[in-house]
């Protein structure tokens, strides 16, 4: 693995049972400590683990936006898409425990991040900076892996784990309330979780009610392990269903979403430095979403109900043992993607879009990568090579019936040739060297590519559909793009001592075809987008863009009970094509959280004041018609007091002095009849507490 990857202990609902599986790890060779770790493999910065009572979001992203270049671009409760150095959406890899998510809905409101269920031993791992190649397919714009290892729970003592919390939110009646269990004998261990989340609407700084911002969901997830010998097996399947949920800043809102996914590994350790792993996995969403049954409507001939399905199935194969004084990894990756996507009004039986119909996306791919370490450097070389099938079936809508445009362009898109295959090679280099005893120097370049995603290529139909970029545009595809092609290069000094670290980073990113919406020049598109929003719609094409800034994180003790944590982001993105912002960029940040340890009534009690400063952002894209944001800050405070060996008690104030205030990676509301015009920013949550009350049996 490699180790300029910034670990953060994302969930541990089990921490005394976790706690023993850290304290089994540290006499063994592979230790599964918490720790982040920042640009060197012996620099390890112990932090607190972050844990599922301590989050105000339903899906999780409020645990990661303080990650050095990680922004949160969210169009509702439960559609957050992570931001990493300017760039987001399905540039960006995630994984849920080695499963791809294969999103059901084009505008992203089942985004990765909403399939986040919390399980024992849990971490998110974010790539910092240059992504090797063993982390996956295209991870042009960064890669977050969400899951539990297996040897973590394997490496558990014999016995019976379970867990149980609750938490409440203010205003709005948020509430979540959770479980986890688990058995561990000799060989194997089986375990189960739960989830139920709600909440009314959220109230913003000024009192008023953020439109849409409600939601609900249950989820369940079971798991099961058995190991002989050398041989290792490992079976997991989770299901979460999403009712209903606003999206103020798309079209529609969720109706449901029905979601599961499966996986099935095995792995073989011939040796301990030689081993070969596979994984068997896939996922199921059906997705229902329309614009009358949580927001006003202006007339029944203007309602509109998307019913998305989507299926992928896949495999990846891992083969590693030494070679030349390192470590060599082989491995293959396939995956099959489906997606389906109809469009009616339920107030009139003869309406319908045929939106998506069998698009089809097969993704199979190889790649070698070499880890060599000396006393003097570690470096890290790696190479994959991907090709990427793409194809659909035939649409049409009961429009073209009465609307020539229409007509030409369902005709047009049948009559095209709609497959395509894209062939990618990834390159990928990162070292480390040891300059003394307390500076190491971090250089690294890449290659990386990204095909385009179905809707870019296969929208035929004007719509609002941007993959949850959601600039209020009509889109329409075009079946003849390039893919990205992104070089990237990075530079960076850690500097740690007995109290100290400090890790900043420099990078430039020039991104060859990068795809991006210009003003349309097809007469029919045009004549519909006109005819349905009053606007000409936008067409993706291939652009070229540059993204470059820097980012820095800074961990200290202050004394024996106090530390100090602040991570610092800036960056900036520009098309070169013409002179214009990227899209919905963050400004820069810089988050700081000062912790203090002590006791209250003999039982162990931590404090946090953390402050979050967000500069303006004037930078912004003119022909996305996007508005600038002012700056602000923001004090959030919190205590965990461990009552009992068994209860923790955690209270919350977030926003503690009630502001005000829009960040400029939310969404645009498209919400009537609210105290919220139509075309501003979605407002953030103004003061908010939370108490969570959580119990080890």
């Amino acid at each position: 693995m490699n180790k300029s990857a910034v670990t953060l202990a994302l969930l541990s609902a089990f921490s005394p049972a976790l706690n023993a599986a850290l304290d089994t790890n540290k006499e063994n060779k592979n230790t599964t400590e918490i720790i982040t770790v920042v640009g060197s493999p012996i620099t390890f910065i112990e932090r607190e683990s972050i844990t599922p009572i301590t989050n105000n979001q339903a899906d999780f992203s409020d645990q990661l936006d303080t990650l050095p270049g990680v922004a949160i671009s969210r169009n509702g409760p439960v559609t957050a898409l992570i931001q990493y150095r300017g760039l987001f959406g399905e540039r960006i890899g995630v994984s849920i425990d080695g499963v791809d998510i294969n999103g059901a809905g084009p505008n992203a409101m089942d985004s990765p991040l909403s399939h986040v269920m919390p399980e024992i031993g849990m971490t998110a791992t974010l790539y910092r900076g240059i992504v090797p190649v063993n982390a996956g397919v295209q991870t042009l714009g960064g890669k977050l892996d969400i899951k539990t290892m297996a040897s973590t729970l394997f490496a558990m003592d014999e016995g019976v784990y379970a867990h149980i919390n609750g938490s409440f939110i203010s205003p709005g009646n948020g509430q979540q309330y959770q479980g986890n269990g688990l058995y561990r004998t000799d060989d194997s261990f089986i375990s189960g979780a739960f989830i139920h989340q709600q909440r009314e609407n959220q109230e913003s700084g000024s009192g008023d009610d953020i439109p849409n911002s409600h939601y609900q969901r249950n989820g369940a997830k079971i798991r099961a392990g058995y190991q002989i010998d050398r041989h290792q097996f490992d079976v997991s399947y989770q299901t979460l269903n999403t009712n209903e949920s606003g999206t103020p800043a798309l079209a529609m809102d969720i109706n449901f979403i029905d979601a599961a996914w499966y996986r099935l590994s095995y792995q073989f350790d011939h040796t301990d430095e030689k081993y070969i792993s596979i994984n068997l996995f896939g996922n199921s969403n059906q997705h229902i979403m329309d614009n009358f049954s949580q927001r006003m409507l202006m007339m029944p001939t203007m309602a509109r109900q998307n019913e998305t399905d989507a299926i992928a199935q896949g495999i990846d194969l891992t083969y590693v043992q030494p070679w030349q004084s390192g470590e060599l990894q082989l491995g293959f990756n396939f995956q099959h993607n489906r997606n389906n996507s109809v469009i009616t009004n339920p107030n009139s039986a003869m309406f319908f879009i045929n939106n998506f119909t069998n698009v089809e996306r097969d993704t199979a791919s190889v790649f070698a990568q070499w880890e060599h370490s000396t006393t003097q450097y570690q470096t890290t070389l790696g190479v994959r090579y991907s090709q990427i099938d793409m194809d659909a079936g035939l649409v049409g809508s009961s429009m073209a019936m009465m609307n020539d445009a229409v007509a030409s362009l369902a005709n047009n898109f049948n009559g095209a040739k709609r497959g395509k295959t894209y062939h990618m090679v990834d390159l990928a280099a990162n070292s480390i060297f040891y300059f003394s005893k307390q500076i190491d120097i971090v250089v690294g370049a890449s290659q990386k590519n990204r095909a385009p995603t179905y809707y870019e290529r296969f929208t035929w139909l004007p719509l609002g559909i941007t993959g949850g970029m959601a600039d209020g545009f009509n889109y329409i595809g075009d079946l003849n793009l390039h893919h990205e092609t992104a070089r990237k290069l990075e530079f960076g000094i850690d500097y740690h001592n007995d109290d100290w670290t400090m890790s900043p980073r420099l990078f430039y990113q020039d991104i060859q075809d990068y795809i991006a919406g210009a003003p349309s020049t097809n007469v029919a598109a045009n004549a519909v987008s006109t005819m349905m929003s009053g606007r000409t719609p936008f067409q993706w094409a291939n652009t070229d863009a540059v993204i470059k800034g820097a980012d820095i994180t800074i961990t200290g003790q202050l004394s024996e009970d106090i530390t100090v944590q602040s991570v610092a982001t800036i960056q900036h993105g520009n098309r070169d094509d013409i002179d214009d912002a990227l899209f919905r960029i963050a400004p820069e940040q810089l988050t700081t959280h000062v912790q203090w340890h002590s006791t209250f009534y003999d039982a162990p009690i931590s404090l946090q004041l953390t402050s979050e400063i967000n500069g303006s952002q004037n930078h912004v894209s003119e022909l996305q018609s996007e508005k600038p944001t002012a700056g602000y800050g923001l004090i959030h405070l919190s205590a965990l007091w461990q009552l009992t060996p068994k209860l923790q008690i955690t209270a919350k104030v977030n926003n503690a002095f009630d502001k005000e205030y829009a960040a400029h990676t939310a969404g645009i509301n498209r919400v009537m009849n609210t105290t919220l015009p139509v075309g501003e920013r979605v407002p953030n949550a103004g003061r908010e507490w939370q108490l969570s009350i959580s119990y080890h049996l």
